[in-house]
């Protein structure tokens, strides 16, 4: 490989400009360590964080830095706008990595399944910080360790715009604060780097002093990032934007005083802190920009053209914002139509949108809001414009009274002394600010602070039978502005329930966010009662939510398109009662797996990860080795972790050789496969092989649980007194007066086996590591063995579909070395007890709390990520 060109000199290459000084020094920085950078808007903050990520990690492969790139915004247009700009970097850098945009929905490739690829996340903090957190909003139940393992470790946390971000800012420290105390406990708690950069025109170091962060702020602090006094002269810091301070208003008289002062052939920006706000001066400006009503309606002579912005449009309306009028082309006035344009909008617009305004007028928000806000108006060097903020309305919502009138206070003086809001004399103004005012502006005071003892809860993902989940909600944003996502599709309002296969895929792009509140309001019977429906995961279907009241943040409801609540020119309208045209479905996906891995996890019984080419266990479960060995040496894992992955790999599938599994493939099907098909240890078959009913005998059968079952039986009888067995117990049984017998089983097995040797040759430790592999690999079966509503209806006195003395095999199971004859196993569910069992020792729930104090929660579920990576991967693959 040759050497790569100087940082400076490619930067320019993929920027298409020289690098300012600090995005100079950012880059040539070797090492991947917490960054606090805080650089005033329009100084190019996404290209100074993103390419040095790029050369470093992808260019230069160095594997000191991250393999992914996780970039959390505090809002959707930010997404959105940064998505078009990092594709045209890459396309003129030549880099194989691969962008996926986290906002819901199906994507038609999973960036989950290439864990060892170069890859950037793009995505809210609603989106990235509940995986942060293992409760991923808009992901099915059993890919939510997958996803929190992957930006757990192996992550470089860039956190834009930190002052919009709330309490969620505070979640990102203590996040950080507890990755950093599992890598410092012992070394193999981080096996790969876990980093986060936070930045912001107006970052203030103080807000990231949570209660498990403080120490290491200081330091930060001190090699922040910022632009030197020497270099803030010049350029942007030269433009002129005057600036005036004005009563309050309401949307008609706000309608009137923008068509007053906007020019013909300019754009003029209004910004109003709630959506219906908005909406309603829209409304107003689109009243006085036309005559006439009804069909005779026609636009008045002269009239700018209107466009509207807010949080709650679909994402097929809001892609084509950027397009047509959010974006530095659209806004340059060759660009603009001859009369000019208004665009009436929210927070959305602070941060992240590339426009520049000749008129502003805004709405009084906090203090780092409006320096946002300033920053979109005479954005662009050599230009000059025009400031009016709007004092207090009636309601402060969504911002405190005293964020307000400190912003109130420090804008009077500003105008004042200068006049003028450019970031030259914002920048002046600060460093003269009192600090009692400054400490006013600055204020943070997160609501809700995440805990450690929180954060080891939640790697708990077992379903709660009673609906109510550990809700995150309040670690992401504050008061009742959390979000759920809707989308419309032609189902009977009436219905109870609607299958999967009825609603087929649904895309990001028809996902609709709306205040959970305003759901709730929409749904609730004194209020028209119309549907709503959520996916039940016991079920695998979409049900009919008899209690509005217990939605949760995050979900991704339907809602029927005779419903309303929705037009394409105003957004979500709980008023609107026209029928909702459903979004166009999108191709299938040309990766099946990746789609069968989204549509299994949604459901607790759906076993469709194992349609694929015919396979047997032991040939699944070499090839899955095979990809895990592969993903481990491209990561430079340590040798004796990887060994241990190896060996989870080939047990994994174990369980299939259960007759249950077995019967669910057709006979006739087996009978035209040939020799393959009369295998009675099969763990792959085609989509037609399988009888399509699942598992009439044991309903919700879960592999994955027999295959951990089958090694600790396999173990037993190999190495009884093996210390993950009794050994490990013997002292509390002999308290208790059941002293281990000294006789082996019933059933010995020689120790010269070969799998028998490799699992009596581990360390207690290294054996629960193994197991909890082998039984987590779906997702669906992990840290807690209860009975599921399945079984309970079945009656069978079971566990996820299996039971007490189940025989399991024989079967073939890939060793070191060829393949070994696994004998018939009788499987025991003593180990899902509390306590210490007579013939395992430690329960189930024992063995995993051992495995989260020495491992920690990022590691294991980390581990969880690269096997399940692995598994999807070699199910790919059409050797039989």
């Amino acid at each position: 490989m040759s050497s790569p060109p100087p940082y400076a000199a490619w930067f320019q290459t993929v920027a298409g400009f020289s690098p300012h000084g600090w995005q100079r020094a950012l880059g040539e920085a070797a090492g991947c360590a917490h960054r606090l950078l805080r650089i005033p808007t329009g100084f190019g903050k996404t290209a100074g964080v993103v390419l040095p990520w790029l050369y470093h990690r992808v260019l230069r492969r160095d594997l000191g830095w991250p393999t992914r790139l996780v970039f959390c915004f505090p809002m959707r247009t930010l997404v959105e706008q940064t998505e078009a700009a990092v594709a045209a970097w890459l396309e003129r850098s030549g880099l194989p990595v691969s962008v996926h945009v986290l906002m819901g929905g199906v994507e038609a490739q999973r960036w989950e399944l290439s864990p060892e690829q170069p890859a950037i996340l793009l995505g809210t903090q609603d989106m990235l910080l509940s995986r942060a957190m293992n409760r991923g909003y808009g992901t099915g139940r059993a890919r939510w360790p997958m996803t929190f393992g992957l930006v757990s470790q192996d992550a470089l946390w860039v956190l834009d715009e930190i002052q919009l971000m709330d309490v969620g800012l505070a979640t990102s420290a203590q996040l950080a604060a507890f990755r950093d105390h599992d890598a410092a406990a012992r070394r193999r708690l981080r096996l790969r780097p876990a980093v986060a950069w936070w930045m912001s025109a107006t970052l203030q170091p103080g807000w990231l002093r949570t209660v498990d962060f403080d120490a290491q702020v200081p330091a930060l602090d001190e090699q922040a990032v910022r632009i030197p006094a020497a270099e803030r002269q010049g350029g942007l810091w030269d433009v002129r934007k005057s600036i005036e301070l004005r009563d309050a208003a309401a949307e008609t008289d706000v309608a009137k005083l923008a068509l007053d002062l906007h020019q013909p052939g300019t754009l003029s920006l209004v910004v109003v802190n709630q959506v219906q706000r908005a909406v309603d001066l829209f409304q107003a400006l689109d009243e006085r920009c036309h005559e006439r009503k009804g069909k005779t309606r026609v636009r008045r002579p002269g009239a700018p053209e209107l466009k509207l912005v807010h949080s709650r449009f679909r994402g097929a309306e809001r892609a084509q914002w950027s397009r047509d009028f959010l974006s530095r082309a659209a806004s340059r006035p060759e660009a603009l139509p001859g009369e000019g344009r208004i665009v009436v909008a929210t927070q959305v617009v602070e941060a992240g949108v590339d426009i520049s305004a000749r008129l502003l007028i805004t709405d009084l928000a906090p203090w780092s809001s409006l320096v946002q806000r300033f920053g979109r108006c005479a954005r662009y060097e050599g230009e000059s414009g025009a400031i009016l903020v709007l004092g207090k309305t009636k309601t402060a919502a969504p911002y405190a009274e005293a964020e307000l009138d400190a912003a109130a206070e420090a804008t009077a003086a500003l105008a004042r002394s200068a006049g003028d809001a450019s970031p030259r004399a914002i920048d002046a103004f600060e460093q003269t600010c009192a600090p009692d005012l400054l400490g006013r502006l600055y204020r943070h005071a997160p609501a809700h602070v995440l805990r450690r003892r929180d954060i080891d809860e939640l790697f708990d993902t077992t379903p709660d039978l009673t609906g109510s989940d550990l809700d995150v909600g309040r670690y992401i944003r504050s008061g009742d502005d959390r979000d759920v996502r809707v989308f419309w599709r032609h189902v009977e309002p009436q219905s109870k329930s609607v299958s999967r296969e009825q609603i087929g895929r649904v895309h990001r792009a028809e996902l609709c966010p709306v205040p959970v509140r305003d759901l709730r309001d929409f749904a609730r019977a004194d209020r028209g009662g119309r549907p709503v429906f959520a996916l039940d995961y016991v079920i695998g279907a979409y049900r009919r939510v008899e209690d509005v009241e217990r939605i949760p943040p995050g979900s991704t409801l339907l809602l029927p398109s005779s419903a309303g609540g929705y037009s394409a020119d105003l957004g979500w309208n709980p008023k609107a009662s026209a029928e909702v045209a459903p979004f166009p479905p999108p191709a299938e996906p040309a990766d099946g797996a990746a789609l069968r891995l989204d549509r299994s996890a949604e459901a607790a019984e759906d076993d469709s990860l194992s349609r694929a080419a015919w396979k047997s266990i032991a040939t699944h479960g070499r090839e899955t080795a095979q990809a895990l060995r592969d993903i481990a040496d491209a990561l430079g894992l340590p040798a004796r972790t990887a060994a241990l992955l190896d060996l989870a790999a080939r047990w994994h599938d174990a369980g299939k050789a259960h007759e249950v599994f077995q019967e669910a493939i057709a006979q006739d099907a087996r009978a035209k496969a040939g020799e393959i098909g009369q295998r009675r240890d099969l763990a792959k078959a085609p989509g037609e092989a399988w009888t399509g009913k699942g598992y009439p005998a044991r309903p919700g059968f879960r592999h994955e649980l027999a295959s951990a079952l089958a090694l600790l039986a396999l173990l037993r009888r190999a190495a009884p007194l093996h210390a993950a067995l009794l050994g490990g117990s013997a002292e509390l049984l002999a308290a208790l007066g059941e002293p281990p017998p000294a006789a082996p089983p019933e059933d010995p097995i020689d120790g010269s086996h070969p799998l028998a040797r490799e699992l009596a040759a581990l360390s207690d430790e290294e054996l629960n590591l193994v197991a909890f592999l082998v039984c987590a690999h779906h997702g669906k079966v992990r840290t807690a063995w209860t009975t599921t509503p399945l079984d309970q209806a079945a009656g069978h006195g079971g566990i996820h579909g299996v039971c007490e003395d189940d025989a399991l095999g024989p079967f073939d199971l890939a060793a070191v070395e060829g393949d070994a004859p696994v004998p018939s196993l009788t499987l025991s569910l003593e180990p899902a007890a509390l306590g210490v069992g007579a013939r395992f020792g430690a329960s189930w729930g024992e063995r995993v709390a051992g495995l989260l104090e020495a491992w920690g929660p990022f590691t294991l579920a980390y581990l969880e990520a690269l096997l399940r990576a692995a598994d999807v991967r070699a199910s790919m693959d059409a050797t039989s």
